[in-house]
């Protein structure tokens, strides 16, 4: 069957978006069902395969009708300024049970059509979820979709406007607008791309097979909103006059492909708008303090004053290279008797992760001094740490980042490296990631928190010749997890649908008994520490 609705004259000038070129014609909408007839075809008949005369769950669906932006589901909508809005929005994670307002979701899915598409097709379906059990069945999917009341789900024609993904680019304009009317009606909105499987939403809310799920757009009352905007990479970074003239961030996870200031930008961009987000992981966590258990026992506590007014004697300690801070408040917390400073490479991360600890820590810069931060001083530290940082600098500046975190030490003084083995199962899971069995991306790389995209594992025997190098002694090892926590498999799979996800699942009981095997850890186990001291002379 035919649609009767005439989206306009098929021999009007159009645009690159498919719109009209006005030429004294009657406005858009005008006559749209005499348009159709008289171009040859006939009238819905309502028999027949092909298109339903009404969707289920929509009464009111006229197939005769087309919207000209004029009826709109608000009668009135209130007053709002365009770069307001703009510069207002924000991503929202956290939203009330308030319900929403049907016709204020009507009034965002309206914004959302009238965005451009290719070719002006709209091949775009909209299924605003409300229902909480079907939502709680989305949230199954991706806990993502669990935050707000309403969760719209958008999809677009499977084999439309394929062609440079212009399927995918009409759907963004929708999801953006909507965005935007959303914050324009004082609620919130998050842009859900991590739904646990698009064809698994799809058969849940009852789209049909033509249609593909390009994103879910999680929509309610805001608990909490950012005071602030994230971020943005200057205007002058990224924008060009005729021909691009800047120096491009790497689609790589090879910190060899990396300039180290193209790094130091990149991960600013990520700490400060994104991983600051990041939840500590509890295997991950575990590690490093059964480490600090075994290598570095001391500084539990913090010492008790001998007045009120003496100075502070807790001994000092710099953590290098944090990115995210998520470790450097477990130091913190797991020895209260050190002062922790840290060293970054830019000032904005490390300002951001010496607020993580209380009382907060010096912010200082490697690898040269930066606007506002210094190099860490020499001979000054009774502890220096890097915990799975090494991996992602770059080859040629790991032995110069030992030698320099040599030589903050007091004499005496410890190094503590914690670091991915090449020798454990890591490389081969990450493999598996790759090559599509995990989600795509260098921000996606496998990697420990807190990671900024490139990484690679290291192989033991390096870092022990590194440490020699610099003129330190290696006084502790440990190592742990040679298999993969059953924690951190639930958490890798979570969003892993069918016969290997369960078997993932199931084989964590048997791999932790593998695990536990005498000398496996030390040999095979992915996490590896290292305790080395300075010379006293």
């Amino acid at each position: 069957m035919a649609w009767d609705v005439d989206f306009g004259n098929p021999m009007m000038p159009r645009d690159s978006e498919g719109d009209e070129i006005s030429q004294g014609s009657p406005a858009r909408g005008e006559n749209a069902v005499q348009g159709a007839n008289s171009a040859g075809r006939e009238p819905a008949s309502g028999a027949g395969d092909g298109i339903p005369d009404a969707p289920e769950g929509n009464p009111t669906f006229d197939a005769s009708a087309a919207d000209d932006g004029t009826q709109r589901p608000l009668a009135q909508l209130p007053p709002a300024d365009f770069w307001d809005v703009l510069y207002g929005r924000r991503s929202i994670r956290k939203f009330t049970d308030q319900p929403v307002d049907p016709e204020l979701v009507d009034q965002i899915m309206h914004a959302g059509i009238w965005a451009p598409s290719s070719c002006n097709y709209q091949m775009w379906d909209l299924v605003a979820v409300t229902d909480p059990a079907v939502n709680a069945t989305l949230a199954g999917l991706s806990t993502q979709m669990a935050n707000a009341p309403v969760n719209i789900v958008i999809s677009y024609g499977r084999d439309f406007s394929e062609e440079a993904w212009a399927n995918i680019q009409s759907a963004s304009a929708l999801i953006q607008n909507m965005s935007l009317a959303a914050h324009a009606l004082g609620l919130g909105t998050f842009w859900i791309t991590q739904t646990g499987g698009a064809e698994e939403v799809r058969e849940v809310v009852g789209l049909p097979y033509d249609r593909m799920v390009i994103a879910v757009l999680a929509l309610g009352h805001p608990k909490v909103t950012p005071r602030r905007g994230p971020k943005r990479r200057p205007l002058d970074q990224v924008t060009h006059r005729d021909h691009y003239a800047g120096r491009v961030i790497p689609s790589s996870v090879r910190p060899d492909d990396w300039a180290p200031d193209l790094l130091a930008t990149y991960q600013r961009a990520r700490v400060l708008n994104g991983l600051r987000h990041n939840k500590p992981r509890a295997w991950e966590q575990r590690a490093v303090g059964e480490a600090l258990d075994t290598l570095l026992p001391e500084g539990v506590e913090r010492p008790v004053p001998a007045a009120a007014d003496a100075d502070d004697t807790r001994g000092r300690w710099l953590d290098v290279l944090p990115c995210t801070g998520i470790l450097t408040a477990r130091l913190a917390s797991l020895r209260k008797g050190f002062r922790l400073d840290v060293a970054e490479r830019s000032m904005e991360v490390a300002e951001f992760c010496a607020g993580r600890v209380s009382p907060r820590g010096a912010a200082l810069a490697w690898p040269e001094a930066v606007d506002g931060a210094d190099l860490p001083p020499a001979g000054s530290y009774d502890v220096v740490s890097c915990l799975f940082r090494l991996e992602g600098v770059r080859s040629d500046q790991r032995a110069a980042l030992i030698q320099d975190m040599a030589s903050w030490l007091k004499p005496g003084g410890k190094l503590l490296i914690g670091f991915v083995s090449s020798r454990s199962f890591h490389r081969w899971t990450e493999r598996l990631r790759a090559r599509g069995r995990g989600p795509k991306g260098v921000e996606y790389v496998l990697a420990p928190d807190p990671n900024i995209g490139p990484f690679e594992p290291l192989a033991p025997q390096q870092v022990s010749g590194w440490l020699a190098s610099a003129g330190l002694t290696e006084v502790g090892r440990s190592a742990s997890q040679p298999v993969p926590a059953p924690e951190e498999i639930e958490f890798r799979t979570r969003n892993m649908k069918g016969g290997l996800g369960r078997l993932l699942r199931a084989a964590a009981g048997v791999l932790g008994a593998v695990g536990a095997l005498p000398g496996l850890a030390g040999r095979y186990g992915r996490f590896q520490f290292v305790v080395a001291r300075r010379p006293r002379d």
